[in-house]
């Protein structure tokens, strides 16, 4: 009965409940397993859209396996992620997130100490989302930088494996691949 009332109702409303049920999605990076070795996971909202101009926030939790660092020592993170993402044109977004946690160094190369750190990461991302499969499933290639803004106990990093010149936090590059899926 439900199925005969709204193949009376105009396209448009058909459109708004499509869109409706479309809100929410959940992604993760299908990249960073391989390189460089976390994994991240993520379940966004869209906010807003006008058009081709769109707004997604998004929560969820990135982490660090444990792994070696030549400058540094073997480190782990374990952290929760926030972020905004804004639709330019199309698949055509910038995105804007931050996570904090827990870093764990241990083993460091040069004091042999173990290193634990509330840590907060700022990144911004440029990339395009790719949506096939009736617009259930997404691909998301993305490249951009990030930085550690604030490391409540730091360690010292060096700028190459000499371990001479310490370098502390510097911007990085950081590329991803999501795969993602509406629902």
């Amino acid at each position: 009965m439900l199925s005969g009332i709204i193949g009376f109702l105009p396209a448009s409303v058909h459109a708004q409940a499509e869109a409706a049920t479309n809100r929410w999605s959940i992604e993760t990076d299908v990249l960073w397993p391989v390189f460089p070795g976390a994994t991240r996971t993520h379940v966004l909202y869209q906010l807003w859209q006008k058009g081709q101009l769109r707004g997604d926030i998004y929560g969820g939790i990135n982490i660090d396996f444990p792994q070696n660092r030549e400058t540094e020592g073997r480190f782990a993170d374990y952290s929760i992620a926030s972020g905004y993402r804004q639709y330019l044109w199309k698949g055509l977004h910038i995105e804007f997130s931050q996570t904090t946690g827990m870093g764990v160094l241990q083993n460091h190369v040069t004091t042999g100490r173990t290193y634990r750190s509330f840590d907060w990461l700022m990144t911004g991302y440029a990339g395009y989302r790719f949506t096939f499969a009736r617009k259930k499933l997404y691909l998301l290639p993305q490249f951009g930088i990030a930085r550690v803004i604030y490391k409540s106990n730091p360690w010292p990093i060096y700028a190459d494996k000499t371990l001479s010149t310490e370098v502390g936090e510097t911007l990085f590059p950081l590329g991803s691949l999501r795969f993602g899926y509406n629902f």
